[in-house]
């Protein structure tokens, strides 16, 4: 077997450049610094919130059962985040976040909860999320198809 070294030449050069900066960065001390100037570059300014994921689905579940799913509240922005409200689509949803303000490049959780009660088939609920990001309400969703049992 025939293996390449491609470890020479002009690209792997620029690697061991930045490499060697990184690693002088990281003994002098500026590490951490450079680190942050390098994250807080793509962020956007002022608060920014993102959450993840848009969608969840449990798929198929009985009747009368509560479930729950973590949601992720991030900031993306320069500044704190404040949640401001939450609101759902229907009185069987709840979501409550672990803290209500988030600060910049930092997360929390947003715990829904969704009450089968006797739906049947699909059911899909909303939950909308205010905060100081400016102009922006996110909203997100759960699903799930309700199976009921044959008598």
């Amino acid at each position: 077997m025939t293996r390449t070294n491609r470890s020479f030449g002009p690209a792997s050069a620029g690697r061991s450049l930045k490499l060697a900066l990184i690693l002088s960065l990281a003994s002098s001390g500026m590490g951490s610094s450079f680190a942050l100037a390098q994250s807080t570059k793509s962020a956007k300014p002022g608060p920014a919130i993102e959450i993840s994921p848009d969608v969840f689905d449990f798929g198929g579940v009985a009747q009368d059962q509560r479930l729950e799913h973590v949601f992720i509240i991030e900031n993306i922005g320069t500044e704190p985040l404040e949640i401001r409200r939450i609101s759902t689509s229907c009185g069987c949803a709840a979501a409550v976040p672990d803290s209500r303000i988030v600060e910049p490049r930092a997360s929390t959780r947003l715990v829904v909860t969704l009450e089968t009660r006797k739906y049947k088939g699909v059911i899909e609920k909303s939950i909308s999320v205010a905060s100081n990001d400016p102009g922006r309400i996110r909203t997100i969703k759960v699903q799930a198809f309700v199976e009921v049992p044959e008598s």
